[in-house]
């Protein structure tokens, strides 16, 4: 018998899944969509050197 559970998972992620019928869309009607992810972070000044990269890289990749 198959194993069962629930997962939030990003839909790009796990689209072949769902085409080949791997993974089951539940709760359809409670989920939100967005356009893409979204990075928090507490704020502009005084950013470790390594979240500064990854926030640049987001904004890199946003312009392409």
């Amino acid at each position: 018998m198959g194993r069962g559970g629930l997962a939030y998972l990003i839909e790009w992620s796990v689209a072949a899944d769902l085409a080949d019928g791997r993974l089951v869309r539940v709760l359809e009607d409670w989920t939100p969509t967005f356009p893409g992810l979204c990075l928090y972070y507490p704020g502009r000044r005084h950013l470790p050197a390594g979240l500064r990269a990854l926030v640049d890289l987001v904004q890199e990749l946003r312009r392409v």
